[in-house]
């Protein structure tokens, strides 16, 4: 008896840690081991650049935290990233399809932010609406932004952008890069919505339980559709900090950025199937991922290794994440 006891006891642990104590263990073992292989690793210099290279992604990781620990999925972000963005440019030049219809700069960054939330409105209705699953109704904006975006940009870049614009990720503030400020900013307003507001708590009950939460009276459509527009809003506003990293505006800055925060999102520990998860897991998924591709770089791997490493590490992650649920 007391053997199965203790045979439990061991089972149970192994499973809890690694799907609740995985996510920080791995960062402090990567942190470890490139600061062992490489010297330059840990100096503040490149620390900064680390953080640099993932506020993009950090803050497109953020904004579909909420429709991912809503048992819901965002497809379209990246593409959504890249016609906001474009969208601030060419209203803020009077370039390409707004040709000599410049606007002021306030106005160019409230459009793409509307853009961006307007995408996450449409998918969030068909969703909550018509029981359309966010898989494929964000499949179909990824599409139509794209598309979009094409347009919006005559598929050329757009440059002469002010410096008020680009100011907002690619200038610093007290001795920071403002991209990072802006990152971590939206990451703690994020995290006291999902801890102290009653729509971070329904969140958490629809996820956990869409049908309990029906009967406990929550709107869950609203809710989803909230989570939804989050999304979108955020991705536009990834898009608003790129074009200050890159100088333009260029109709493929979105390449690549669909898949990133999503993973950084399940490198952090949330439940794939929503209910579980926090924005300080997926600020530790958002540095595996940075620090794993810096590191890997230091040590003069390419791109290819790169991302067979990622992939290995995001596996694990996958199924931590599961046999947490068993």
């Amino acid at each position: 008896m007391s053997q199965s006891v203790a045979s439990g006891y061991r089972n149970r642990f192994t499973v809890s840690a690694i799907s609740q104590y995985g996510p920080i263990i791995g960062l402090v073992g990567l942190y470890v081991a490139f600061s062992l292989l490489n010297d330059r690793f840990l100096t503040v210099g490149n620390q900064m650049n680390v953080l640099q290279q993932v506020s993009i992604i950090g803050i497109m990781a953020i904004g579909v935290t909420f429709p991912i620990l809503c048992a819901e999925i965002d497809l379209s972000i990246a593409q959504v990233m890249e016609v906001a963005g474009l969208t601030v440019a060419t209203l803020a030049v009077g370039a390409r399809l707004f040709e000599g219809s410049a606007v002021p700069v306030p106005i160019a960054i409230l459009a793409g932010l509307s853009v961006g939330a307007a995408f996450g409105a449409v998918s969030g209705y068909v969703t909550a609406r018509f029981g359309v699953p966010s898989f494929m109704t964000t499949l179909a904006v990824l599409f139509l932004a794209d598309g979009l975006g094409l347009i919006v940009s005559g598929n050329r870049p757009i440059i002469g952008l002010p410096e008020s614009i680009t100011n907002i990720g690619g200038s610093r503030l007290f001795g920071l890069p403002s991209i990072v400020l802006v990152f971590f900013s939206l990451l703690v307003v994020s995290q006291l919505m999902l801890s102290y507001t009653k729509f971070g708590q329904y969140i958490y009950a629809i996820g956990g339980d869409r049908q309990s939460a029906e009967r406990m009276g929550i709107n869950v459509a609203a809710v989803r559709l909230g989570t939804l527009v989050i999304s979108g809003t955020f991705a536009a506003v990834a898009g608003l900090v790129t074009l200050g990293r890159l100088g333009s505006a260029v109709p493929t800055m979105g390449a690549g950025l669909l898949l990133p925060p999503i993973a950084a999102v399940i490198l952090g520990g949330a439940d794939l199937f929503g209910g579980s998860g926090n924005m300080v897991g997926t600020l530790i998924g958002v540095l595996i991922l940075g620090v794993l591709q810096n590191g890997l770089n230091l040590m003069g791997v390419g791109p290819s290794g790169q991302l067979v490493a990622q992939g290995i590490v995001l596996m694990l992650a996958v199924l931590a994440n599961v046999s947490g649920e068993n």
